[in-house]
């Protein structure tokens, strides 16, 4: 009976890491933030700018430069409500992410860090 319940285990935990594996940016590949649509600098607490605008397309790229020696990332909401996450990046201490993010209609959109809500943006895709 152990030998099936350490499988099940190994299978659980193998489908947990992989889930967890899936991320649209790789902090590891020293993206060059200038080739992104958008580059938003995360330094004292505080996103700058505060208002990004980028066109809109199959797949938007906004590059987090993180110059604190804590966590932060991108996380972009319908709105300020924060009712419907569309997409939530990978945290990222002193170092820069390019995050591809699809399935932005033109319109208006609320960003904060995930860890740290103080830190809020705007974002505007354009038609």
């Amino acid at each position: 009976m152990k030998p099936i319940r350490i499988t099940l285990l190994a299978v659980a935990a193998s489908a947990m890491l992989a889930a967890c594996g899936a991320t649209t940016a790789d902090p590891g590949s020293d993206p060059d933030p200038a080739s992104a649509d958008a580059t938003v600098t995360a330094s004292d607490m505080a996103f700058a700018p505060g208002t990004v605008t980028v066109s809109g397309g199959q797949t938007v790229t906004i590059a987090l430069v993180n110059e604190d020696a804590m966590p932060h990332n991108i996380a972009i909401y319908r709105d300020e409500t924060k009712a419907e996450k569309l997409f939530e990046g990978e945290l990222v201490t002193e170092t820069t992410v390019v995050y591809e993010i699809s399935g932005l209609d033109p319109g208006e959109y609320f960003f904060d860090c995930s860890l740290h809500p103080e830190m809020t943006g705007t974002l505007v895709v354009e038609g």
